[in-house]
This record gives C-alpha cells, sequence and structure tokens, in this order.
C-alpha cells in the first residue's frame, strides 16, 4: 500500500491535532477500571440485545474462569491514527463500562494496546507479541491492506481478530480469514449509498476521481459506478490518482469539458483526499462532491475556506446530531472523557466491537478463535452502537446496515439524511 503523506500543512497540522491525548507509542497501556459515571450508561442499554441476560455481558457463558485479554494492534499515530483512534479511544469506554460491572468471569478485561505508528512492516510482529502476551481475541486496524498482515498472525494461532471499521468485504473467508470480521460498514453498503443519494438529489451523471493507493477506494468508485448506473445515471468519465498526488490537470480537463458532471464523486481518504477537494474548488468546479468514509472527519474542513455542497456517507454524525439518541450519548461521554468530540463518526465502531466479541463469548463459551468465528456467524441483527450488526458463514462485514449522509456547513460536517441502501452492489 503506497503511503505517501500530501503536503498541505493546514491539513496535516489538524490530523495532528485530532492524536493530540491519545493513547502514548509504549508498547502497552491498560484501561481504567472504572470509566466517569457518564461513559456510555444510554448507549448501553440501547445496545443491549432483546433477551440478553443482565449483570456480567459474559454471565450466560460457560465460567472458564478467564478474563478477556484484548491486544490490541492499531496505529496511534502515522496515517492510520485519526482513522484508528477515535473507535479505540471508544473500545476502551466500553471496556471500562463492563469492568465497572464486574468484568468477565468477574475479573476486568486486560487490553494491551501496541501502536504500530502506521508503519506497515510492524503489524506482524506486534501481532505476535500481543497474542504471546496472552491476547485471546486480537483487535486491528481499519483498513484491510494494512490490517492483513496482524490477521494471518492471528489466524496461524486461531485467535479471532476483528477490525472495527475494515470496509473491504475480502476480510473474512474471502481473504482468508476465517476468523476474521469487521464491525464496519462494508463498501459494497456504503457506495450503494453514495450512489442512491446521488439519484435522490436528482443528479444524472457524474465524474469520478478515484484513489488508486488502496482497495477500499477502487471498490467504492466501482460499487458507486455500478449502482448509479443501474438507477439510470450517466458516469462521463473516470479520473484516477494515488494519494499525494495532484489533481489540478485532471481539474483543468473537467472544467474544460462541454459536458459538465451534476456530481463529482471523491473516492479518496485523507490526508490525501482533503488536497482534492481543495483542488477541486480552487479550479473553479463548484458542483456538489460526494465521497464516503475516509473523508469524515471536521479536521480537514477547515483547511478549505467556505467549502459547501460537500457530502460525506459515513456511520454516524459524532457532532451531536445524529438521528440516534445512543449515538449522541455516546459522543458526549467521549468529549467529556477525552476533552474532545470523536474525530469521525467510525467512533461507534469501538464499542460495537466488544459488544459483538462478548455476545459471541456468551454463546460459544470459549476463546478458541474457531468456536467463537462460528457464534459471530450466528448473530443476525445483533443491536450494537453502529446499528444492527449480521453475519453469514461467507460474509464477515455488514453490508445492509442504514449509513448517514453528512454535509459540510460553517466549517465542518453535520447530519442531513440517513439511507438504508435498497439494493446493494458488490464491486466487479
Amino acid at each position: 500500500m503506497r503511503r505517501s503523506l500530501m503536503a498541505t500543512g493546514l491539513v496535516v497540522t489538524a490530523a495532528s491535532l485530532v492524536l493530540a491525548g491519545c493513547s502514548s507509542s509504549s508498547s502497552s497501556s491498560s484501561s481504567s477500571p472504572a470509566a466517569p459515571a457518564s461513559s456510555a450508561a444510554a448507549p448501553a442499554s440501547s445496545a443491549a440485545p432483546a433477551g440478553s441476560s443482565s449483570g456480567s455481558p459474559a454471565a450466560a457463558a460457560s465460567n472458564d474462569g478467564k478474563p478477556l485479554v484484548l491486544g490490541v494492534v492499531q496505529a496511534g499515530s502515522g496515517f492510520m491514527g485519526p482513522i484508528d483512534t477515535p473507535a479505540r479511544q471508544a473500545l476502551l469506554m466500553e471496556v471500562d463500562k463492563v469492568n465497572a460491572a464486574g468484568g468477565v468471569n468477574g475479573q476486568p478485561i486486560k487490553v494491551n494496546f501496541i501502536d504500530t505508528e502506521s508503519k506497515f512492516g510492524a503489524y506482524a510482529p506486534d501481532a505476535k507479541k500481543a497474542i504471546a502476551d496472552g491476547a485471546n481475541v486480537l483487535v486491528v486496524t481499519c483498513d484491510y491492506d494494512t490490517a492483513a498482515p496482524a490477521a494471518l498472525v492471528a489466524e496461524k494461532s486461531n485467535v479471532l481478530n476483528v477490525a472495527p471499521c475494515v470496509g473491504d468485504p475480502i476480510y473474512g473467508p474471502k481473504g482468508g480469514l476465517p476468523n476474521g470480521f469487521s464491525m464496519g460498514d462494508g463498501v459494497p453498503g456504503e457506495g450503494s449509498v453514495m450512489a442512491e443519494f446521488s439519484n435522490k438529489q436528482g443528479y444524472k451523471n457524474a465524474v469520478l476521481l478515484e484513489d488508486t493507493s488502496i482497495k477500499y477506494t477502487q471498490d467504492q468508485c466501482k460499487v458507486f459506478t455500478q449502482r448509479f448506473t443501474e438507477l439510470g445515471g450517466k458516469i462521463l468519465n473516470t479520473y484516477t490518482y494515488k494519494q499525494g498526488d495532484s489533481v489540478k490537470e485532471t481539474v483543468s480537463k473537467i472544467a474544460s469539458s462541454p459536458t459538465k458532471p451534476d456530481v463529482i464523486v471523491n473516492c479518496g481518504y485523507n490526508p490525501g483526499g482533503a488536497a482534492v477537494a481543495k483542488e477541486i474548488r480552487d479550479g473553479g468546479l463548484n458542483q456538489p462532491i460526494v465521497s464516503g468514509f475516509g473523508m469524515d472527519g471536521d479536521f480537514w474542513v477547515g483547511s478549505i475556506p467556505n467549502l459547501k455542497d460537500y457530502y460525506v456517507v459515513t456511520y454516524a454524525s459524532k457532532n451531536g446530531d445524529d438521528p440516534d439518541p445512543a449515538v449522541n450519548a455516546y459522543a458526549a461521554a467521549f468529549a467529556k472523557k477525552y476533552g474532545s468530540a470523536p474525530a469521525v463518526g467510525g467512533f461507534v465502531t469501538g464499542p460495537t466491537t466488544l459488544q459483538a466479541i462478548l455476545e459471541a463469548y456468551k454463546l460459544s463459551g470459549s476463546w478458541d478463535g474457531t468456536k467463537m468465528a462460528a457464534a459471530m456467524e450466528t448473530l443476525n441483527n445483533f443491536p450494537t452502537l453502529a446499528g444492527p450488526t449480521s453475519f453469514t458463514k461467507d460474509l464477515h462485514i455488514n453490508v445492509n446496515r442504514p449509513m448517514r449522509v453528512l454535509q459540510v456547513k460553517n466549517g465542518k460536517l453535520v447530519y442531513d439524511t440517513e439511507i438504508t441502501p435498497t439494493k446493494v452492489d458488490f464491486p466487479q
């Protein structure tokens, strides 16, 4: 995976600010035994599965006497830091809440966080260290290309491996990860929502700018194209770039074309995606722009003065205006605990990760990776903070959840609408 950073100082600085107060880059850290009273009381009740046992989340599991040891191999810094960190911080809040209620088998959940610093070569050795240190479950980074080395290490040790917000449906059996699951909204659903939103807005034709540096953004554009054309839309052209590249020449081509697009689709991720957005506007293109989760977060919006007509499809609105009160309550508790709002709406996948892990343990009564994976595959519309969560033997990621569409207004992303895809296309 190509990981060059764009040179736009404002965005880099803003992204660095997001990381302020995050977990340190030391090899491990543990959550505190109890969270503030406000941390997640409301989301806990809304996310509790109907008919589940009260008290300890693992109360119904066969008591093997072992606590849960979470090995978290993610980025606390570097290019993946702004994406991994909110979900991890929210996960630690959920750990605190469970521990305050008695933990697992009467013992507190232990967390061993290892900061990979977004260095690709660190993921496999750090995963080996986490498992050697006793991890029952491995939590990995939010990009398939980057997470795969750590996930493969977990597979060799028969350890359940969970990515809070990977979007590629290959994370699972198709990618050689039978014990691998993503709590994220898969790119088939995300790209389909982007297309259905564009159709509902009345956009008839589109130009796509596709970041080819990772599979996620490539598939995002593929799915958008398939679903948009099914709905009667027309793709005028697809231009490619790689993270960190300038698209000024592409913008000039679009601006000089006799047929102007109704919408521009930026299949990108930050920080490079923000530079692309700025060059689109600087080049005189004022058409609406639609992106996916890779462009979530207020931290880049301020680098483009007076930005408007920009829409982002993501998990949730983090700024207190989400249609789910449980999400707003968790975001408020997050801000109280960490001093600022979550960086991206994907923070909801952190608590969801632990909620699903504990449900699988309750069903299987074991930390054995194969047994837990079999239990995970039985989850069907299991209620979590990220929404109804379902898996099958073939698909270890959700693609049918409702997703939020946020709009840039006054320098931040605000809630616009919610869309559940009426049809989900998989990339061809």
